[in-house]
């Protein structure tokens, strides 16, 4: 009696595991939106009654977090210095900013509202400004940061313009940063003596204090608008400190390119795929609207992470988001009908939407038709234990791997679709079938003691989805 009742708990257990991807409910999402907090057409309220018309269940905002370009001449750029700030953050107050989101979330607790920002963590300059050829490099190289959920974490990160986040702590060596004092002295030295020298005194006593004001406060910056490309270590250090504190972190637009002129200067920002081969640690990337032609493309920047995170290479995947990338042009009403990132949860909660996203445990739809289609299941299967694993997951078998996916429009029956299995970056099988649809395949390919992964592309006239990926591993 013992030993069955044993077997039977042993079953349930595996029926529990096996069914937990299919209790998930669908949560879409609207990421990557700017208020009026900072450089958005409108109020939070506007943006979350926009959002309940369009059935999103979570709006995750990415105000920016602090919009001040500042350039200085050389030797004294702290004192003789032009800056231009706009609408951010930090201009707003971050305090109020989480307090404000805090009490809309109670005033509607049908709908997720998370704070985020969006920061440029680091610009540089190049020309001059009297030769009528200064320009303001990779300000639009953007990262998106989400979870944050202290304003003293908002207030320390390491971005240009915002000092308290880059400045080190004072060491022995800063001592050489008070020499102004020595002319500051001299000056008074002088003007203790007879009047011929009184006017070297003044000119070294204001030098002084201007040099003292110039150096404050005495200690070295991690780094500087003025010291040319430093590369993938700005980004970097902006993603460490992020995940330090509990925080992800998501490449904007990683293949957008911004050329403008305003006034004197010009802003150039390449494309930077790149940077997501050569920074660790970030979350992820958005893969609509400026993400999919090098990066998550089949055989792409994404793939080549992937496959290096299965060789463990890297410590983490990388996950695939939707970011609108809206903030003051265009309609909002159709950039959410357009594009959305769907979660899957156990309930909806802010801290299971944050785990969700930290897990890959979403997939993101583009098209016209993206609120009417559901991508009912996409699941991995040990066919001998019967153990499921969905997106994000990694399943560990002993049999080959069983693939079921099934999807469909609420509009309308009979669309056709094509969806391309993508495992280890290639496209294995393309399926041609029409809503409803339920697809199954057995990959008899064996992988034996290889971690491998599986994702999908599903496209239609009017959409066009992707998932994250399932990881395998097969003994």
């Amino acid at each position: 009696m013992r030993v069955r009742l044993f077997l039977l708990l042993i079953l349930f257990f595996l029926f529990c595991r096996a069914s937990f991807a299919q209790q998930l409910i669908q949560a879409p999402a609207a990421i990557q939106i700017s208020s009026t907090v900072s450089d958005g057409k409108h109020s939070i309220p506007e943006i979350i009654s926009i959002a309940r018309k369009n059935n999103i269940k979570a709006v995750i905002l990415t105000e920016r977090d602090l919009m001040r370009w500042e350039y200085g001449l050389w030797p004294l750029r702290n004192i003789i210095k032009k800056t231009v700030e706009e609408k951010s953050i930090f201009k707003y107050g971050i305090k109020r900013y989480l307090n404000e989101i805090e009490r809309l979330q109670k005033d509607n607790p049908d709908l997720l509202l998370i704070p985020g920002l969006e920061s440029a963590p680091f610009y540089y300059w190049q020309g001059n400004i009297f030769a009528h050829n200064l320009k303001i490099i990779n300000w639009h190289k953007h990262i998106l940061t989400i979870g944050l959920e202290v304003s003293e974490d908002y207030r320390n990160l390491p971005i240009i313009g915002n000092k308290k986040g880059l400045t080190h702590p004072f060491k022995l060596k800063n001592i050489f940063s008070f020499w102004p004092f020595l002319i500051l002295i001299s000056g008074i030295l002088f003007l203790r003596n007879p009047r011929p020298r009184r006017g070297f005194g003044i000119f070294f006593v204001i030098t002084g204090l201007l040099f003292l004001a110039n150096n404050y406060p005495f200690c070295d910056l991690k780094f500087s608008q003025y010291q040319g490309d430093l590369g993938i270590k700005p980004y970097q250090n902006y993603i460490d400190y992020v995940r330090e504190h509990g925080g992800l972190t998501f490449w904007a637009h990683p293949e957008a390119r911004n050329y403008q002129r305003i006034g004197m200067v010009s802003a150039e920002t390449s494309e930077h795929t790149s940077d997501l081969m050569q920074a660790d640690n970030y979350s992820g990337f958005a893969i609509f609207y400026e993400g999919y032609k090098d990066v998550g493309i089949p055989g792409g920047i994404w793939d080549e992470i992937l496959k290096q995170y299965c060789k463990a290479i890297r410590k983490s995947p990388v996950w695939a988001i939707g970011g609108l990338s809206f903030d003051s042009s265009g309609d909002l009403d159709t950039y959410m009908r357009d594009l959305r990132t769907v979660f899957l949860v156990s309930v909806l909660r802010k801290k299971e939407l944050i785990k969700a996203l930290r897990e890959g445990k979403m997939y993101v739809i583009n098209g016209k038709d993206s609120s009417n289609f559901i991508l009912d299941k996409f699941i991995i299967r040990d066919t001998g234990t019967g153990l499921e694993k969905t997106l994000g997951e990694e399943l560990e078998t002993q049999k080959f791997p069983q693939i079921e996916i099934k999807g469909r429009f609420l509009n309308g029956q009979g669309q056709p679709l094509e969806i391309k299995l993508i495992k280890n970056g290639g496209v294995i099988k393309t399926f041609n079938v029409a809503s409803p649809f339920s697809v199954n395949y057995l990959d008899e390919d064996g992988q034996k003691d290889r971690k491998i992964y599986y994702r999908l592309e599903i496209r239609s006239g009017n959409i066009f989805l992707v998932t994250n990926p399932i990881f395998v591993k097969q003994k």
